[in-house]
Formats: C-alpha cells, sequence, structure tokens
C-alpha cells in the first residue's frame, strides 16, 4: 500500500512539472490533492498583494469544477488568522480540522452559510500552505470531506497529513517555475516592445503597422482555432505555434530599424530634393534675366525661358508627387531633363540631375530601383536580428516565419524568391496580414488609405495571380467579417 502512494506521489510529481499552461497546472494540483487523500472537494488559493486569490474549485457531490476566470467569484481572503486558510499560510504549517461545525478555533462561518444555501454539509477539512525551495509562500489548498471506502465523510488520516505536504512542496515548485517561465515570457515580449519603441522614434508609422499587424494576426489565428474546434478547418494553433507567430508578427520589420530615414520615411519621388530643384530654377531664371540685361539673349527669349522655368518648376512639384505617371508625363520630364543653361565660358548647368530625372520618371511610386533593394534589405536584416537573440528553443521558427513574409507563391517576393510549398502557411498568413494592413494604413506618409473592401480586392487579384495563399485570404476575409468593430487597431 505505501509503495502504491509513492509510486502516486512520483506519477504526481511527473505530472505537474510535464505541464505548460498554467491553468492546467493549478486544476492539476487540485485533482492530484483530491485523488491522493480520496475527498469531496478541494480549493486553491494564490498568494498575491498579501492576501489568497481564489483561483480553483472543484467539489464532486456539487458538481463544481469552477476557477477564477469564469462562474461564481470569490473575494480574496485576507490575511486573518482566524480564517483557517490564512492561519496555514501565516503560520506556514498543515491544519487537520475533524469537523468544522465542532472547532471553535477557527471562523467557519462562511462556510456554513454557503452550506444553507447548497444543502452541503462540510465536515473534514485539512488545508496547507504551498511553500517553495526557496521558502517563499505560493499559496494555500483547501481540501474538505474525506471518503472512505463506503463513500462517507470521515477525518482526513494522519497518511494524508504526509502525502499533502509532499504534494505541497512539489506543486509551489511547479507554479515558481512556471511563473518564472512567464516572466521571462514578459521580460522577452517587454524587449520586443523596446524595439518597437525604437522603430516609433524613426519610423512613427512602422510602429503603428507592427502592433496593427500583430493584433491581424491575433484576430486570424483564434478565428482558424475556433473554426478547427467546429470541425471546420483541419487547421489549428496550439498554444507554442500561437505565441511564436504572434512575437513574428511583433518582430517582422525589426530590420527597418538600419534602414535610412530618407528612403523609408520618403513621401514624394524627390524627397528633399524638390527644394534644390526650386533653387536651381529660381537661380537659372536669374542667369536668363542676368544674359538678357547684358544682350547675350533678346527679351523674347528671356520671357519664353523665365516662362519655361516657371511653368516647369510647377509642373515638377505635380508630378513629384504623383504615385502613377502617364507616357506623356514621363515625355514631358525626359524633355525638361535634356535642357541646360550655357554660360558666356560654355559651362553646361542641366535642368534637372540624372538622379532626379530618374526619381521624376518612375513609371509608379517613389523608390528608385537602388532605394527599392535598401527597403527590401530590411528583411535580411531582421533575420540576423532574429538570429543573435537566440530564440531557437522557445520560438524554433521566428526566423523562418518573420523572414519570409515578403516570399510570394510565384517566386517574385524577396529576399529569396521562394515558391509555393517552399512558403510556410505562417509566413503565408503574415504576408497577407502584411499587405493588408499596409493597404489600409491610415498613418502612410506617401499614400492614402484603401476601404477595407477595396483592399480585399488587391489581395484577390493578388491570389488570382498566384502570388498570395486563397486559403489564407478566405480565413483572413471570414475573421474579418467576424470581428467587424471589435478589433481595437493603433492609429497614427
Amino acid at each position: 500500500m505505501e509503495r502504491q502512494l509513492a509510486d502516486k506521489i512520483l506519477e504526481t510529481g511527473i505530472q505537474l512539472t510535464a505541464e505548460h499552461d498554467f491553468d492546467r497546472l493549478l486544476s492539476k494540483i487540485i485533482d492530484c490533492a483530491m485523488e491522493l487523500t480520496g475527498c469531496d472537494g478541494g480549493t486553491l488559493y494564490l498568494y498575491e498583494d498579501e492576501r489568497l486569490t481564489f483561483c480553483i474549485m472543484k467539489n464532486q457531490s456539487l458538481g463544481i469544477n469552477r476557477n477564477g476566470k469564469s462562474g461564481e467569484q470569490f473575494p480574496p481572503v485576507p490575511m486573518n488568522p482566524k480564517n483557517v486558510c490564512a492561519c496555514a499560510a501565516i503560520q506556514r504549517r498543515l491544519l487537520n480540522i475533524k469537523d468544522a461545525y465542532d472547532c471553535e478555533e477557527f471562523d467557519f462561518s462562511g462556510p456554513r452559510e454557503y452550506d444553507k444555501m447548497t444543502g452541503y454539509r462540510t465536515k473534514s477539512i485539512l488545508v496547507f500552505p504551498l511553500v517553495n525551495h526557496e521558502d517563499q509562500l505560493i499559496g494555500v489548498v483547501q481540501l474538505i470531506n474525506a471518503l472512505n471506502e463506503k463513500g462517507e465523510v470521515v477525518p482526513f488520516p494522519e497518511e494524508s497529513e504526509k502525502v499533502v505536504q509532499s504534494l505541497g512542496s512539489q506543486a509551489a515548485v511547479a507554479v515558481s517555475n512556471m511563473r518564472f517561465v512567464q516572466e521571462n515570457e514578459k521580460l522577452m515580449l517587454s524587449i520586443t516592445q523596446v524595439f518597437t519603441d525604437a522603430i516609433d522614434a524613426r519610423i512613427p508609422y512602422n510602429y503603428y503597422h507592427s502592433r496593427n499587424v500583430h493584433l491581424y494576426v491575433k484576430m486570424l489565428v483564434d478565428y482558424i482555432n475556433r473554426l478547427h474546434e467546429q470541425g471546420r478547418t483541419s487547421r489549428c494553433f496550439n498554444r507554442e505555434n500561437r505565441d511564436e507567430i504572434l512575437m513574428a508578427a511583433l518582430m517582422h520589420d525589426i530590420g527597418k530599424l538600419v534602414i535610412p530615414n530618407e528612403v523609408i520615411d520618403k513621401d514624394s519621388r524627390l524627397g528633399a530634393g524638390m527644394d534644390l530643384i526650386r533653387e536651381r530654377f529660381g537661380h537659372l531664371t536669374a542667369l536668363y534675366h542676368i544674359d538678357y540685361l547684358e544682350g547675350r539673349i533678346t527679351q523674347n527669349k528671356w520671357i519664353e525661358m523665365k516662362n519655361r522655368l516657371v511653368e516647369g518648376e510647377k509642373r515638377v512639384q505635380e508630378i513629384n508627387r504623383k504615385n502613377r505617371l502617364s507616357q506623356q508625363e514621363i515625355a514631358w520630364v525626359k524633355e525638361l531633363g535634356a535642357c541646360t543653361y550655357t554660360n558666356a565660358s560654355g559651362h553646361k548647368i542641366p535642368f534637372l540631375t540624372l538622379e532626379e530625372l530618374e526619381c521624376l520618371t518612375i513609371p509608379q511610386g517613389n523608390l528608385t530601383g537602388a532605394e527599392r533593394e535598401v527597403i527590401r534589405s530590411h528583411v535580411e536584416y531582421t533575420v540576423k536580428y532574429l538570429q543573435k537573440m537566440n530564440f531557437d528553443k522557445r520560438y524554433p521558427h521566428i526566423i523562418q516565419w518573420a523572414g519570409a513574409h515578403h516570399e510570394l507563391l510565384d517566386g517574385s517576393g524577396y529576399p529569396k524568391g521562394l515558391k509555393g510549398d517552399e512558403i510556410p502557411f505562417e509566413a503565408r498568413i503574415l504576408a497577407v496580414v502584411d499587405i493588408f494592413e499596409a493597404l489600409t494604413s491610415s498613418d502612410r506618409p506617401y499614400k492614402k488609405s484603401m476601404e477595407t473592401e477595396k483592399a480585399l480586392d488587391v489581395l484577390e487579384n493578388m491570389a488570382g495571380e498566384g502570388k498570395i495563399d486563397p486559403e489564407v485570404l478566405g480565413l483572413f476575409r471570414g475573421a474579418l467579417e467576424e470581428n467587424h468593430g471589435q478589433i481595437r487597431l493603433i492609429q497614427g
């Protein structure tokens, strides 16, 4: 019998240390305590803010299985020694009460009132503290109504006292270890927040982008899990994978920390270069005026060139702000770019530099080929930073997923040009959400935001072209419809 009990205690320790979910761990502590002592019910309190906070209550006779997050809530237990649980916590000792109705040492008015409401009869009580290896109080477990083989309520035997003392130590260490892991995860998340805050300091819109991508991914992953529970998809995310893809969503753009502001914040074709053109055209106007005054050109020529420069500057300003150019506009810029001023000594001053000409003749967008490559390099820097963070054990796929959020199924993405099944499902999620958030964002300095349906139409076209995953897009659309008006995005 003793050997069987010892084996049970050992098995209990293995179960507790193997559990990775905090709520399930607390539930297992009560389950194991009730099983080892053969009792009818149990309650677990955690010691927080100098009081005992209700966490778990179970009772077989009443069919109760309640935790602190749902159902009836119980007020915290003050650290008053007249309360049996508080006394066990304060004195760090086990208390074995044979009959709560025949005990004057402690105040059992609460259990008696509860018994009146439920018709239950609280009799034997065994309370023991959870104290970890550093002698820190973790909580208290209260067991009620030990049962004999006939199902009759009896006092808790001395044998149960030894069992729960062993269980209390194991449970306290398990809870402490779980909290340590949680604190490490909070630290990791806070470090991530520091990175996004650093990005915010340099690129305000990108901060909101990363946070909003995280919110959208969370919405989508939770939606997929609900569909899985309903048997409507084979896809699902366990706790570890869910945490990992959410971390990847937050960290996917940290490589933008090293991208020059003049490139990443460029809100027009020329950026700050428009001021140089304005100064140059003013200077050229003055030179032509001097030429007229000194008789090198006629008055008509002077008026013609002055008007051309005034009109040229105005039109360049318009083109500078355009996202897309017609062939006629490109031809006009090239014609202007071919113009030069020649001074008396034969020195030529071009109306536009080669760099300005390149910027002003981009068919769509405002970045040159070289600038696009600089922007694209942020993915490679993201991978480099994540590699240095030693995420291997906790987040073994984060580098792969975050590093592929700009890959497209047809191989036209970057940085590796991956195709089809080479792109993980999680990276496909990041790709769809990343594009959608960028299209609908209201804080981009270089474009107006799109309405949701128009952005989804753009994504549908991309899916039709074989660039993004239609399954992911369908799931994302469903998640948006289900959560309409409930997801609170961060706005600039």
